[in-house]
């Protein structure tokens, strides 16, 4: 099995599916992000690097695009849940 490796960028945008949902609900797969949420995440992060973050999350089908919104895959979501991965430099 393969190991997905996501900088802090790619990892803090993915978590946003979580987080709108919050710690007791958690995100599910086919949930919807807004563009919007993502580019409030990096605003909020300063010193964190998000060049190549949301690229990198489809890349790796842990999200899909579907115009201005970001959809939480079943690959994202055992990312989230189910320890399938780590970020770069750590693990």
């Amino acid at each position: 099995m393969a190991i997905t490796l996501l900088s802090k960028g790619a990892d803090i945008l993915l978590v946003q599916f979580h987080e709108r949902k919050g710690d007791r609900v958690g995100a599910q797969p086919g949930e919807r992000v807004h563009q919007e949420v993502f580019e409030k995440a990096a605003a909020e992060s300063p010193g964190v690097d998000f060049d190549g973050a949301t690229q990198s999350l489809l890349d790796g089908n842990l999200v899909q695009r579907e115009g201005e919104e970001f959809v939480l895959t079943q690959d994202g979501y055992d990312y989230l849940y189910k320890n399938k991965g780590h970020r770069v430099g750590e693990g």
